[in-house]
């Protein structure tokens, strides 16, 4: 009951910290943000409030982490201060009980912020630069051309959010060989296929010689094609360098272009940043608290503080360096994201073993 007791102490002095810190550094975004493209804004108060809804939530992926560090330390520290940590471990409440409150709400927290990748929070940005520039976040896709399961698929115009497609032509080809084409004036997804709408489609015969079968051509009102692909996908293929994904749209981009010699490695970065690298946050939180000072009597906690702030955002940095390295393939996603996270659960893991 005591060691209850305890963690729920600690875990609320955690949670305070956390609160007090992610929300100042929110507002101290918004306020940058706002100070940098107020001259962009539009002249409607009730796009500049949606604006500053949007600018919060697009922060969090930079505020969350280092919060969740930070956290620690001033906790930790004050705790110091008071004596309060020296007490704890006095009565007989271990190092390792102590950390865990923490931990696991930092855990939690980093779980809800991936559990929002895979909803539109996820592309809070992308709406944010939208009203910024004062375009439609929903504008329609031109001149798309892709490969697709064999065929070759040339799309005119694609409105992601409404599902539809004008002018759509699709080429099946085998090989060097062309077996058939199809062309329609428009298209609707729905049921996870194209429901081609007004199509021709052209049968080239297996055997061009002479006297054989000819052409077959065909018109249809309704065509049912390209079952799995999916408008977000093919919209994400056209994006510039540097688009935003939520966890389910890069799965489906991966899961759909696997074997059309598209390169995924950007793809590959925007799922591991949206689904691992956030967690570099709390196993950093196990590591730095096995090297925290647990009395004031030989260090400097001012100092102590300024030393463990410093080398939370020298890594955070270095993380976020590679990470960018990964989104432009100069290395592998695998080693720039995933690797340095497992690394530091891994020395977390063995700290929290070793002071059992």
């Amino acid at each position: 009951m005591k060691l209850n007791l305890y963690a729920r102490y600690v875990g609320w002095v955690y949670l305070k910290s956390f609160l007090i810190v992610f929300f100042a550094l929110e507002l101290f975004y918004v306020g940058i943000d706002l100070l940098t493209n107020l001259k962009d804004l539009p002249n409607s108060a009730n796009l500049q409030l949606l604006y500053v809804g949007l600018t919060l939530l697009s922060a969090v992926s930079y505020v969350m982490p280092i919060s969740l560090v930070f956290a620690l330390i001033i906790s930790h520290i004050n705790m110091v201060r008071s004596n309060e940590l020296v007490s704890f471990y006095a009565l007989g409440v271990s190092k390792n009980g102590l950390i865990l409150p923490p931990f696991f709400i930092a855990l939690a927290v980093t779980f809800l912020y991936v559990g929002l990748n895979c909803t539109p929070f996820a592309y809070a940005y992308d709406y944010q630069k939208s009203i910024a520039k004062n375009t439609s976040f929903s504008k329609s896709t031109t001149d798309s051309f892709l490969k697709f399961e064999g065929k070759f698929i040339y799309i005119k115009e694609l409105s992601a959010s409404q599902k539809n497609a004008k002018d759509v032509r699709i080429f099946d080809i085998n090989g060097t060989d062309l077996l058939s084409t199809t062309f329609a004036d428009g298209a609707k997804f729905k049921n996870n296929h194209w429901q081609l709408q007004d199509v021709n489609q052209t049968l080239l015969p297996k055997d061009l010689r002479l006297g054989q079968k000819g052409l077959s051509v065909q018109n249809f009102d309704e065509l049912d094609a390209l079952s799995g692909f999916k408008p977000k996908s093919i919209e994400s293929a056209n994006a510039a360098d540097g688009a935003r994904f939520s966890i389910p749209d890069t799965l489906d981009f991966i899961f759909t272009f696997k074997n059309e010699g598209v390169e995924l490695d950007s793809v590959k970065s925007a799922f591991y940043s949206l689904a691992i690298a956030p967690f570099f946050a709390p196993f950093l939180i196990l590591v730095l608290y096995y090297h925290l000072p647990m009395t004031g009597r030989f260090f400097n906690l001012a100092f102590a503080s300024f030393i463990f702030v410093v080398i939370t955002l020298v890594i955070w940095g270095v993380l976020f360096v590679l990470t960018r390295f990964a989104q432009s393939s100069v290395i592998l996603p695998e080693f720039g994201i995933v690797l340095p996270v497992i690394l530091l659960f891994a020395y977390g893991i063995y700290l929290l073993k070793t002071h059992r």
